[in-house]
């Protein structure tokens, strides 16, 4: 595509004199620009875009989009006042992706975007459709993208190449979650969803959005983005949530574990070790469940996926849903079983309301004892680390407080922060090296304890000083297993 025609696609004036290069590709990042892309420089939030101009200039750029005035003679420099809201529609223009072949639902939400995100994926498919995942665990389909980056939602040029290699594959529905710092930095922009899912919201992310009601404002953006005919899925026992289904003007969906007059309800549930059942109730009428989900929240995630999947697909229907053969998610109440030190379970918990809901779940499980091994992240909201101390305090026997990503940060300060919420010093213990307090409270349990490692989930690194040195939660259960009881 020549320079002039995507400018012009993407609704930027600009007047191509003299030469209009092809543009190749669309590049943020100056290390993988090659002859021919489009370098657009973004203002990061450790390192700025601006400053590496001249070195994608030297790799073969042929245009740069940039906020800051710079005058280079041989290549075209194209001044925007945001640079990332234009990277966002340079993309959807260079990628065709303006309007989409497929469903596009996009989660939103503190908690349980993960797990929402592979249900409605699931229930897609056993609709017959051919279905792709993207969020934490990345992108999940029958075929890969390369080069995307880790984030929950990927940058705004790494999204629409997604949705391209989705278009050719002939992929039919994409559920996808959205980060509120996604949408305060237009990696959506534009972008339009068939559903849009309101989870829950509490503490999180509040060294990024200062306040709760940012927070929740950031979330609220998503419902802006339906499609005409697009229906919001909200849960409406979340006092944000709540106040969300009220405000919106739209095509809207509430659920509900506790009010009757929601349009999704359990009339029955019943949780166990092994999972739950209950009767969802639902316009289209009652449905039967059973699924090898654990805790209420789960029941919660269940309940928004039923309303997301009944409403795309109203003529479908069975006597009763069976989920048994659902994956269970890494690291989203992972349940790995030994011989004789007990039940453990691995889960991404990291916030105040996560940890709580949780060890809420099991709090009712006839265990003997259990220990929680924790920490928190480094350089990120700190007002959160007490509550999380307490909270863990209030519902277990034994605690192990960990390392996990401390970054740039002291892991001993970050650990001063969580006991500032704790008075029970004598169920405590410190072991930052987050192999061996695993190990430890392995090693303290029997076979009627149950074991919660929480924060990290499926994660396969520790960040420490700017690096991310490999390690997984699961892996070092699993090593501990094998040499301790085979």
């Amino acid at each position: 595509m020549k320079l002039s025609q995507l400018l012009t696609s993407s609704g930027i004036s600009y007047d191509v004199k003299g030469s209009d290069p092809e543009i190749c590709a669309i590049e943020f990042d100056s290390r993988k620009v090659r002859r021919g892309a489009l370098f657009v420089a973004i203002k990061g939030f450790q390192t700025d875009g601006h400053d590496y101009i001249l070195k994608a200039v030297s790799q073969g750029a042929a245009a740069v989009i940039c906020e800051k005035p710079i005058v280079h003679r041989n290549i075209h420099i194209i001044p925007v006042y945001n640079s990332r809201k234009i990277l966002a529609r340079l993309a959807q223009a260079f990628y065709h992706t303006q309007s989409l072949p497929f469903r596009l639902t996009g989660i939103t939400g503190t908690n349980g975007k993960t797990t929402l995100t592979a249900l409605i994926s699931y229930l897609e498919k056993k609709s017959g459709l051919k279905t792709a995942t993207l969020g934490t665990l990345g992108f999940n389909a029958e075929f890969t993208v390369p080069g995307i980056s880790d984030r929950t939602t990927p940058e705004s040029s790494e999204l629409h190449r997604i949705f391209h290699f989705c278009s050719k594959q002939g992929i039919e529905s994409l559920a996808m979650e959205v980060s509120s710092i996604a949408l305060d930095l237009y990696r959506v922009e534009n972008v339009l969803f068939h559903g849009a899912v309101f989870t829950n919201l509490s503490q999180d992310h509040l060294d990024f959005h200062q306040t709760m009601d940012a927070y929740f404002f950031s979330k609220t953006r998503l419902f802006n983005q339906l499609e005409d005919d697009g229906k919001a899925f909200i849960n409406t026992d979340d006092p944000y949530g709540n106040q969300l289904f009220t405000a919106l003007n739209c095509n809207k969906i509430s659920c509900s574990l506790k009010n009757p007059l929601t349009d999704y309800y359990y009339s029955e549930l019943k949780l166990t070790m092994q999972g739950l059942k209950g009767i969802i109730e639902s316009p289209h009428g009652s449905l039967p469940v059973n699924a090898p989900l654990m805790g209420l929240f789960n029941a919660y995630n269940l309940l928004q996926a039923v309303a997301v999947w009944n409403e795309y697909h109203p003529e479908i229907r069975f006597g009763s849903l069976d989920l048994n053969d659902f994956e269970t998610i890494p690291g989203r109440v992972e349940i790995i079983r030994t011989k004789s030190h007990g039940t453990v379970i691995i889960d991404f918990a990291h916030t105040p309301d996560a940890i709580e809901k949780i060890l809420k779940s099991m709090s009712d499980v006839p265990y003997m004892k259990r220990t929680v091994v924790f920490g928190c992240g480094g350089n990120r909201d700190t007002t959160k680390r007490p509550l999380m101390g307490r909270i863990a305090e209030a519902y277990a026997d034994w605690i192990i407080l960990t390392n996990d990503n401390p970054r740039f940060e002291d892991p001993d300060t970050i650990i001063r922060d969580i006991l500032k919420g704790m008075k029970k010093s004598e169920m405590i213990e410190i072991i930052q090296n987050r192999t061996e307090a695993i190990g430890q409270a392995l090693l303290r349990s029997t076979s009627q304890d149950l074991t919660l490692i929480l924060g990290k989930g499926a994660e396969t690194y520790m960040e420490i000083e700017g690096k991310k040195i490999p390690y997984s939660d699961k892996e070092t259960i699993l090593n501990w297993i094998n040499k301790n009881e085979n």
